[in-house]
Order: structure tokens, then sequence, then C-alpha cells
């Protein structure tokens, strides 16, 4: 075996050609593109733009004077105007300024590889790569924008990077369980889902849209995503089976995400827990059969979407959410002494992942047995169904033999195959 200390330090690569080689990879990604829509700056040209940079920064940093990189990128900037003013001259009846952009981007990203800034540089550079390949379902999506699209998106915007920011970090009410943020949080989540169905039934049309929103969204809130779709229902009784079918499957989804959850993170939970689990989502995944099929599938509704986003319902939903959180206090100061499980309930009201992670803390540090620590888990579920059933019938009556009752049959079920478990 050869000892790899005495190998001579002069063998090693030097950073400065790593950088080049990186810069060099990153110029020519970009330039690929551009080549390829045959544009005036192709593969060689960025490329080399790009790999001079790191060599620029060196002598700046080392004997060059510091004004040497100012100098770089005004070579920069002026051979993009350059091919500006080359293609204006060539093709003036189509303008365009992009390549231009792209080619002060490259040897901009080339000075990021040369001061180190690799990772930065090559995942700016993958986004820009994805930006010019994806041109013209870009342009397909900006030309089919409404007014009104763009005007809920520049909102959700202002939620996100404006007002999310602000809000306190500390709860505000005097339990100490309502956190502004978090309650913002999840009505992004539900501002999220209504728009990842607006672009499923788009995509899909109208119930294989909706049992895609179900399915996908479930797992990440089930009951953001209970709310939008007994919104849609309401609004439409077209809609009613196909909601209904996806809120089953969504709350599917929930219950595999929680039991994963447990069973990877304390492995002899699983014993226990998928019996119960697995009599749940038979039911759930039947009743969600059942549900379509009774009307067959529809490709559209009777209502249309003036927007993706509805930020009244969102607001609606917050105010249920808070209320769910404040429930979930009252219960566990007036059945606290029934422990573990009273817990397990009021959280899953508000999170049953978090009960899901807790019931499998608790059990792999030996202070709870598996079968109390899968009833926590199972109890969580519940919750997190009744929070449904609830949020469901306030705001439709129209879901509930389909979709209300069938829940609460699941949740009834999957107690009784636990109990069952638990007394053999």
């Amino acid at each position: 075996m050869v000892d790899v200390s005495t190998v001579p330090e002069v063998l090693a690569v030097p950073d400065l050609l790593v950088h080049v080689a990186i810069a060099i990879a990153i110029g020519g990604l970009i330039g690929l593109e551009r080549e390829r829509l045959d544009k005036f700056a192709g593969v060689r040209t960025l490329a080399l733009l790009s790999g001079t940079a790191p060599a620029v920064v060196e002598l700046a940093e080392r004997d060059g004077p510091p004004e040497l990189v100012v100098v770089y990128l005004g070579l920069v900037g002026a051979l993009a105007l350059a091919i500006a003013y080359v293609r204006f001259e060539l093709q003036s009846d189509e303008i365009g300024f992009t390549t231009s952009v792209t080619v002060f981007l490259v040897g901009v990203l080339g000075l990021l590889v040369g001061y180190g800034l690799v990772f930065e540089a090559t995942s700016i550079a993958i986004v820009t790569a994805v930006l010019l390949t994806e041109k013209d379902r870009i342009q397909g999506s900006v030309d089919r924008l409404t007014d009104e699209e763009l005007s809920d998106s520049m909102k959700l915007g202002a939620l996100v990077f404006i007002l999310y920011p602000i809000l306190p970090t500390e709860p505000v009410d005097p339990y100490g369980v309502v956190n502004l943020r978090e309650v913002l949080v999840f009505a992004i989540f539900v501002l999220l889902i209504q728009f990842g169905a607006y672009v499923s039934m788009r995509q899909f049309g109208g119930s294989t849209g909706l049992q895609v929103t179900g399915l996908l969204a479930g797992s990440a809130n089930s009951l953001a995503t209970a709310g939008v779709l007994a919104r849609m229902a309401k609004r439409s009784e077209q809609a009613v089976d196909a909601a209904s079918s996806a809120l089953l499957l969504a709350t599917g989804s929930m219950i595999v995400r929680n039991a994963a959850i447990a069973s990877v993170l304390a492995v002899s939970l699983a014993w226990v827990l998928w019996p119960a689990i697995a009599v749940m989502l038979v039911l759930t995944v039947g009743f969600a059969y059942l549900a379509l099929s009774r009307e067959g599938t529809d490709e559209a509704y009777d209502f249309d979407f003036e927007s993706p986003f509805s930020f009244v319902a969102a607001g609606k939903f917050a105010v249920a959410y808070v209320g769910i959180v404040l429930a979930s206090v009252l219960g566990e100061e007036l059945f606290g002494e029934l422990g573990l499980y009273a817990t397990s309930f009021a959280g899953g009201l508000v999170s049953s992942a978090a009960v899901a992670v807790s019931a499998a803390t608790v059990h792999s540090n030996g202070s709870v047995g598996a079968v109390p620590a899968a009833g926590m888990v199972l109890l969580a579920i519940v919750a997190s169904l009744t929070a449904k059933v609830v949020l469901v019938e306030v705001t439709t009556a129209g879901m509930r033999r389909r979709a209300t009752f069938p829940m609460i049959v699941v949740g009834l079920a999957g107690l009784l195959a636990y109990l069952l478990v638990r007394l053999a």
C-alpha cells in the first residue's frame, strides 16, 4: 500500500486550477443552452470568459492592483453591450437582451468562483440554465397569466417575505400556544394547496386533479387540505364526490406519514402500530374509491377559478386553526389526569406528526413501552381526523355522508384494532 503522506506536495492540484476548471464548467453549462439556440455567445465564449475570472482574482490578490477585478467587469460589460449592438445591426426586427445579460452574469459567476464562493456560483448557474432552457414554458405561462393572478401572487409574496419576518416569534396568548408565525404558515399552506389544486385541475382535469392534490398535499398538511377541498365542494355540487375522495386520500397520506415517522424512529413500534394502520388504510382507500365511483369522473366542474388563491378562505381557516389550538390546551387542562393519552390527543389536533415523533422518542429512551407509544400515535391520528371533521362540517354539510362519516368510521376502526392488539 502506498503511503500518501510520502507523495510530494508538488503533485497536489493548486486551488487556482480547480477554480478555473469549475468556472469553465459553469460557463460551458450556460453556453451550451445559448449555442443550442444559435446565439452569439456560445459554449467556448462563455466558458473562456468565466474561466478567466479566477485568474484575474488571483492576480489582483497577489501582486496586481485590486482595480484589476473592476477592469475585468468593465470588459465583460463592454462585451455584453457589443453583442447587443451586433445583434441589433444584424437582426433589428428581433431585439433582446437575454444573451447580453447572460454574458455579464457568467463573468460575475466566474469572479465568485475565484473568491471561493463555489457553491453559490454553481447554484446560481444551475438556476440560470433552467430559466434559459424553460423560456418557452415560462413565456407561455406569463402570456396566460391574468391581472388577478398576478396581483394575488404579489400578495402571497408580501405575506412570505414582508409579513412573516416582522411577526413576533413568541406566543401572544395567555396560554402561550398561539404563535402568529405558525398561524401565518398555516394560512400560506392553505394558499399553496389551493394553488396546487388549481394547477392539478388544469393539468389533469377536474376529478383527477383533486385526487392528485389530496394525495400529495395530505402528507404535508392534511388539515389545510381538508379546508381547501371542503371549500371546493361547497362551491360546486358536482365536485362533492371528487373532493370527498380526495380528502380521504389526503387522510390516508397523513396516516402513512405518521406511522412511517414513528416506525423509522422506533422500529419496535411497527409491530404494534401497523395492524391498526393497515385497517385504517384499507377503509380509507375503500371509502375514497366508493366516493369517486358514485358519479364517475368529471373533466371540469361548474365553477371557475378567478384566481388560484383565496385569501379570505385562508384567513377563515387560519382562525379555525387558532380555535383548534386553544381547544387542545383547554382539553389538556380538563383531562390532564389521563396523562400521555390526553396530551397526545390534544397535540394531534394541531400536529399529529409532532406527536408521532414524540411517541417514538419517549419509547426509544425507555420511558414508555411499545403499546402505550403506539396508542399515542393512533390517538394523534384520531385527533387529526376529529379536527378535519369539525373543519369540514363548519365549511359545508355536503361532504357529511361521503367524507365526514367515513373518517369517523376510520378513526373508530383504528382504535378498535389497537385495543384488540393490546388485549391479545
